[in-house]
């Protein structure tokens, strides 16, 4: 599989009153596409300043990042905004909906301010909120929402704009175990169903039931845990981009069409 983010020798520090304080030390990261990549650690391991580095909102003191060949060091700042809009989906603890928007006008605006122009914008938003089973929603106000219904429209947000990568910040944290437990099953069918490459940091062991990789954040180092190669997608697994849904959908009409006039 391609290599989609590498950490080389990454070093990160912060500086609290007159001391540094080391949260990374030389790490070395290599994820390739169609994963789905557990950072799994307790509050305060770091996994947020990982988060942080690989969307170049921080920069390392040491080393270099590359996402999808780029070097993250060398996009100027003015263009970094365009490069995490193009690259990344991102879902934060807090969801952040604008709470006078509907579900549907929340993933509009989000797409309007990244300059995201298609045809056909809103039947794409229908089908991600089928596919994360909320499109009955789509005219309610974040306040008639659940927490899991909440973190489902903030999924589709990100996943709006065709990202490469979807990354989730402790996205069961706030949820209760019932909610938590069907939000992963909803992460591992988007795994499966896509080509998107899928990085969670939390803490719930849940995640670890679902992920091809874990790593374990702690102690200034990122060290793969866990491997589970039988969790991958298989050839004989038929999956399309998120972008590609409406198409999919009408190869799938014209090929029974014609396999129907051939019989």
């Amino acid at each position: 599989m391609d290599q989609i983010v590498r950490f080389d020798k990454v070093s990160k520090k912060f500086q609290l009153f007159w001391e540094d304080v080391v949260i990374f030390e030389e790490v070395n990261l290599d994820i390739s596409r169609n994963e789905l990549v557990l950072l799994y650690g307790p509050s305060g391991s770091g996994k947020t300043t990982l988060l942080n580095l690989l969307t170049g909102l921080l920069l390392p003191d040491e080393g270099e990042i590359q996402v999808a060949g780029l070097y993250i060091d060398l996009i100027p700042e003015k263009e970094k905004s365009d490069f995490r809009s193009n690259y990344f989906g991102l879902v934060f603890q807090e969801n952040n909906l604008v709470s006078t928007l509907t579900v549907k006008e929340n993933i509009i605006l989000f797409q309007e301010l990244c300059g995201y122009e298609t045809e056909g914008k809103e039947e794409k938003i229908d089908l991600l909120l089928e596919k994360l089973g909320i499109n009955h929603r789509k005219d309610s106000f974040p306040a008639q929402l659940s927490g899991g219904e909440k973190k489902r429209v903030a999924i589709a947000r990100a996943l709006s704009n065709d990202p490469h990568i979807l990354i989730l910040d402790e996205p069961t944290g706030n949820l209760d175990r019932e909610s938590a437990n069907e939000l992963c099953s909803m992460i591992e069918e988007l795994f499966l169903t896509t080509d998107i490459t899928i990085i969670v940091a939390s803490h719930d062991q849940k995640m670890e039931e679902i992920a091809t990789l874990v790593y374990r954040v702690g102690e200034k180092q990122v060290k793969l845990e866990e491997e589970h190669n039988e969790r991958r997608k298989g050839e004989e697994i038929e999956y399309r981009p998120i972008d590609s849904l409406e198409r999919g959908r009408e190869n799938m009409i014209m090929e029974e069409e014609l396999t129907d006039f051939e019989e």
